[in-house]
């Protein structure tokens, strides 16, 4: 090298031999490595990682909530008794969003090594309200702040609406308008599937994959959509999924559950190498901890590492 030739930069030298391998038929594998170190070297931030623990959504014990007989506050305690790792709070439970009250929730659930592992957006987004979309916007981000104030590494939007075109590029605009606000706080977005965007399994991984698989994902719940499809959504969402509601409703005298197979689901799960909470979703007319008891037995019994 002459003393005018710019020395090669340690990037650089990385890069050209991350290209001689894309060249040597390496393809695939290399260009996703060079695409991270690009960001990494950029600064972007990574997405909070996600909890592999057994949870359980606030919902489903919105009975005791309601009652008074149990709280928030005391909430962790009960998990634990119930050897329950992890928590989903809707944000209806959740009292107040000022720092100081999400701090000392947040202290209380740690208190009792319970993770939570979501926060639940209730309201659902109507994307063809054109005139209420700005405020569900700025209480989108109020979500995003008090999750990440919680410790919690996603929030889950339910996108409602009609007319799948529409709602595809309505829910692309205001997930893109979103993502900078998640980025900035290391929150995860998800999309339930529900109504309206979620309503075709399809259609939700599409809009997915069309904003940003890292940062956006699907809450797949077991017991939504049209029963005959129950195990074809699975496959379909469990690649993309961030978080799972377990719902459950009623139990056969094996323990199983009486609509939903439990164990072809979660093994949908493993083999899409889901690595997120599984959250109990009771929503049976029994008493809600009992049917958390089952819902957890029932996961325990299909899948040891939960």
């Amino acid at each position: 090298m002459s003393r005018h030739e710019k020395p090669t930069s340690r990037r650089d030298f990385l890069r050209e031999g991350l290209r001689s391998l894309v060249n040597a038929g390496f393809g695939g594998v290399f260009e996703k490595l060079e695409r991270v170190g690009e960001l990494m070297e950029r600064g972007e931030p990574k997405p909070a990682p996600l909890t592999p623990v057994l949870s359980c959504e606030s919902r489903a014990l919105h009975p005791l909530l309601e009652s008074g007989q149990l709280s928030l506050e005391t909430c962790g305690a009960l998990l634990n008794e119930l050897d329950i790792q992890g928590v989903s709070l809707s944000d209806r439970h959740i009292s107040s969003l000022h720092p100081r009250a999400l701090e000392h929730l947040r202290e209380s659930f740690h208190r009792h090594a319970i993770a939570i592992t979501g926060v639940m957006v209730s309201e659902p987004v109507n994307l063809n309200d054109e005139p209420s979309l700005s405020r569900r916007l700025d209480e989108t981000i109020e979500r995003l702040q008090a999750a990440a104030i919680l410790q919690a590494p996603l929030i889950r939007l339910h996108l409602s609406g009609e007319r799948d075109d529409e709602l595809f590029e309505r829910g692309a605009l205001f997930l893109q308008r979103l993502l900078p606000e998640a980025r900035r706080r290391r929150v995860r977005i998800t999309i339930e599937n529900r109504d309206g965007v979620g309503r075709r399994p399809e259609l939700l991984v599409n809009l997915i994959r069309a904003t940003d698989p890292r940062w956006i994902g699907a809450c797949y719940d077991f017991g939504h959509g049209a029963p005959e499809r129950y195990y074809d959504a699975a496959r379909i969402l469990a690649p993309y999924a961030f978080h799972v509601h377990a719902k459950s409703r009623a139990f056969d005298p094996r323990g199983e559950e009486t609509t939903i197979e439990y164990g072809r689901v979660l093994s949908i799960l493993r083999l899409a190498s889901y690595v997120g909470a599984l959250s109990i979703e009771y929503l049976g007319e029994d008493d809600p901890l009992e049917g958390v008891r089952r819902t957890r037995d029932l996961i325990r019994r299909h899948w040891r590492a939960y």
